[in-house]
């Protein structure tokens, strides 16, 4: 047997082998592809908002509201949660930790407010972080 008839067939054999090949990677990346497809569709999460309100020192020392407009959500199915806050009241040499909330007045509104807002020219203000978060 010639070596060009061996050659031939191990090019054969090895073409075939290829063909294969191309033909299994062909069918795994179309089930790769699927299973992404499941996985983007049985998320429970529509859309997360984060943000932060920072609500300035005033004359008073009194609670403060503020408002701030969002991405419009379905209210019936989000979730706010506070994320923390930083500001300090000062008055007499005290420092005292404020306090906040945050809540979802509406589809398109929050409102944070601070209990305890610095006076002005004794504090900083008062900054508050969020995060909302839309179920499907």
């Amino acid at each position: 047997m010639s070596l060009d008839a061996v050659i031939s067939a191990d090019l054969v054999k090895t073409r075939a082998e290829i063909a294969a090949l191309n033909s299994s990677l062909a069918a795994a990346r179309s089930e790769v592809a699927g299973l992404s497809n499941q996985v983007i569709s049985s998320t429970v999460i529509k859309s997360v908002q984060r943000g932060r309100i920072d609500i300035p020192a005033n004359a008073t020392g009194g609670t403060i509201r503020v408002v701030v407009s969002i991405s419009p959500v379905n209210p019936a199915k989000a979730s706010m949660t506070y994320l923390g806050s930083t500001g300090v009241r000062q008055w007499n040499n005290e420092g005292i930790l404020n306090g906040g909330t945050v809540a979802l007045i509406s589809g398109s509104q929050i409102e944070g407010t601070c209990t305890l807002p610095p006076y002005t020219g004794y504090g900083t203000g008062f900054s508050m972080s969020w995060e909302l978060v839309e179920f499907k």
